[in-house]
């Protein structure tokens, strides 16, 4: 099996009182690590991960054993961000909003959907919401983000408020047999095992799912690194951008550890006004919904300044 070159992908220094989110891969385990580096020193590299219920644990890993420390969140991306150009904000959000293990990515995330609708709430406020609601780290914090579509919502769509079926896919259990197959099979290409890999992914039907069910590379990226024809190839060395393309790419198929994907347990808001009901409600606003203030749109110094 290849062994990719001891490379630490952190392109910022670590302080004492620092702490960056990233995806560490760990030699000889198959899954990815995600979380915040806490600190590098000693030979060790310690990590805190995000637990459910807001708790954390720590676990610190050898340098020895570090295969790659990838960075999800680029600090040069959010500082090109402009306020003259509220879609960038919005882009840049259903990005991070793919990679929903790590920590740091999906509350980006939800940041930059925060600052667009703020920036341009008649255009990107509605959209920008619901991509908020797919996101949310709790039940009650989905809910809110639904009633603030709708809020923000023109034509004050009633159906943005109300339960909504889950979405059924023609073959479900074979979309998630596929998903499986595809994590082992970019498993497998990044660990240099391409005769495994090539079986996985030259199958037909992986073929034809690949692109519509993976984010970060595209199918034709994976048959290059199989033929070795991609640039850097040469010697079966997968190159850095590739790698993280591929890591990248696993994560955004692995199960949420955390999040609201269940809505089901969320009261509607519209019931919050029957007759039983008489607590005040709680005013919603873009400036209240989440702890981010969208009015500090500017990344500078590495962090969140107003304009």
């Amino acid at each position: 099996m290849l062994r990719i070159l001891l490379t630490i992908l952190i392109s910022w220094s670590l302080g004492p009182n620092c702490t960056s989110a990233a995806v560490v891969l760990v030699r000889g385990e198959s899954d990815p690590v995600a979380g915040y580096v806490e600190s590098r020193s000693g030979g060790v590299l310690r990590l805190r991960i995000p637990q459910a219920g807001g708790k954390n644990r720590t676990r610190d890993i050898p340098l020895g054993d570090v295969e790659e420390v990838i960075e999800t969140v680029s600090p040069n991306r959010l500082a090109e961000l402009s306020p003259d150009k509220p879609e960038g904000y919005r882009n840049y959000a259903e990005e991070l909003a793919q990679k929903k293990i790590d920590p740091e990515a999906r509350e980006t995330a939800l940041r930059l959907f925060l600052i667009a609708a703020r920036l341009d709430s008649a255009h990107l406020g509605r959209s920008c919401l619901l991509g908020m609601t797919a996101i949310a780290r709790s039940p009650e914090e989905a809910s809110r983000f639904q009633a603030m579509a709708y809020l923000l919502d023109p034509e004050h769509d009633a159906q943005l408020i109300h339960k909504r079926p889950a979405v059924q896919l023609a073959n479900p259990e074979r979309v998630e047999e596929w998903k499986s197959l595809i994590i082992t099979g970019l498993r497998k290409l990044r660990g240099g095992d391409y005769r495994s890999a090539r079986a996985i992914l030259k199958r037909s039907e992986i073929q034809k799912a690949f692109d519509s069910i993976v984010s970060d590379i595209r199918y034709e990226d994976c048959v290059a690194i199989l033929n070795k024809s991609c640039p850097g190839c040469e010697g079966g060395k997968i190159p850095m951008p590739l790698i993280r393309k591929l890591v990248l790419a696993e994560l955004s198929l692995l199960p949420e550890v955390h999040g609201a994907s269940d809505l089901e347990s969320v009261p509607e808001w519209s019931e919050l006004t029957a007759a039983e009901n008489h607590k005040p409600l709680a005013t919603l606003t873009l400036e209240t919904i989440t702890e981010f203030d969208p009015r500090n749109s500017v990344y500078r110094r590495n962090k969140w300044e107003s304009p």
